[in-house]
């Protein structure tokens, strides 16, 4: 009887071991993959007059709302990034406070980040084509959130950041030099600071869901003085052949410690060929998909492309996640600023496996495709799903 006990418990050990298998029909990405990309050298890509490095989009051809800001509004290029609240996924759930976002429509590139071991996230809108004069629900900044505002040397608005003693949000600004450019609105501050009459109180919302931004009115603050570095992308018109074919992406971020992905954090990623755009879902206990939408325009958001960078992550306490934008050595003090790791791109309806790498904490991350060349993307709005190598990402 022993011995039967004994051989029932190995066998439970080796499947709990087990990685978990993708669904039926479909490709689990494989983080750690050994992809023997050669980078080759690249540098600053040139700005083309009249087109948005950000989107590739032809700037007359968008119209902006009275206002607004923005490269198609004033000309002058100035990338604004958000802290968005992502609780319960970010959707306005029947059993829960609509936490769904408002100006979303408006954002050139949603970075979804690390926010809480368990598989929480962050989202962080960049807008730089048309800046809306109201954003929200405006929440709190990591670490990881200061070292991407360096990349973009964006202004950078947030209310609240985390100040534990090795995940100091505040002293890294200052470490960094970002106090002294004035293009950091807390929304935690007096009223004697000009920006604050720019947070406002959405009616109806609950809080801390609730924040509002009139990112416009803090654009105009920046002093002209201060000129973001040129981080274009490079794009195509041509839709890509290479690669597999990735009509559907499925994430799953998952608790590393229980190996249990979370119900409200998954997102599906749906191809749409006559839009040639992604259209972003979540998944809530039942199976339901409850679309990802703006509050105030009822507008699906869709993306041209869709970029899954895998990164280096830890936690200093479950709610302190350090996700390396940069590399681990800086961090540390031991020299190297680089970091890099595998990118998986969505475009087109087609998956290809990629790199990407950021040298330091002044340059852009350059995305790579498997001929080692600086990737082109589609025209349009960019999504990047920046996570650990334990998330499940999965497609067909």
């Amino acid at each position: 009887m022993k011995r039967v006990l004994l051989v029932v418990l190995a066998l439970v050990l080796l499947f709990t071991a087990l990685p978990v298998l993708a669904e039926d029909g479909m490709t689990r990405i494989d983080p750690n993959e050994k992809r023997k990309i050669k980078l080759k050298e690249v540098g600053l890509n040139e700005v083309e007059e009249g087109v948005s490095p950000t989107t590739g989009l032809t700037l007359a051809d968008l119209e902006a709302p009275d206002g607004f800001a923005g490269l198609a509004v004033t000309g002058r290029y100035l990338p604004m990034l958000v802290q968005i609240d992502n609780s319960d996924g970010g959707v306005d759930n029947p059993d829960g406070p609509n936490v769904s976002p408002w100006g979303a429509s408006y954002a050139d590139i949603v970075y979804e980040t690390p926010l809480h071991a368990r598989g929480m996230t962050r989202i962080s809108f960049l807008f730089s084509d048309l800046i809306p004069d109201s954003v929200g629900p405006v929440r709190s900044a990591r670490l990881g959130h200061a070292w991407l505002r360096e990349e973009w040397d964006a202004g950078f608005l947030f209310y609240g950041q985390q100040e534990y003693s090795k995940t100091n949000v505040r002293k890294e600004f200052t470490k960094l030099g970002a106090d002294d450019k004035g293009i950091l609105f807390s929304g935690l501050v007096s009223k004697s600071k000009p920006w604050k009459q720019y947070y406002t109180s959405r009616k109806g919302a609950t809080r801390p869901h609730h924040v509002d931004a009139n990112v416009a009115a803090m654009y105009e603050l920046i002093p002209e003085t201060h000129v973001a570095p040129n981080h274009a992308f490079k794009f195509t018109d041509e839709y890509p052949t290479e690669g597999d074919s990735g009509e559907l992406v499925v994430v799953r971020w998952v608790y590393k410690k229980t190996g249990k992905a979370m119900i409200h954090y998954g997102s599906n990623l749906e191809y749409d060929y006559d839009s040639n755009m992604y259209y972003r879902y979540m998944r809530y206990d039942d199976g339901e998909l409850i679309p990802y939408e703006d509050r105030d325009t009822q507008e699906q958001l869709a993306f041209a492309n869709v970029i899954v960078q895998f990164i280096d992550l830890d936690y200093t306490s479950a709610d302190a996640p350090i996700a390396y934008h940069v590399g681990p050595y800086y961090y540390k003090g031991k020299g190297s600023k680089s970091a890099e790791g595998n990118a998986d791109f969505f475009m087109g309806g087609k998956h290809i496996a990629g790199y990407w790498k950021r040298e330091n904490m002044e340059s852009r991350t350059v995305f790579y495709g498997p001929d080692g060349k600086e990737i082109e993307l589609q025209r349009g709005k960019t999504l990047i799903i920046c996570c650990p190598d334990y998330t499940w990402v999965d497609y067909k």
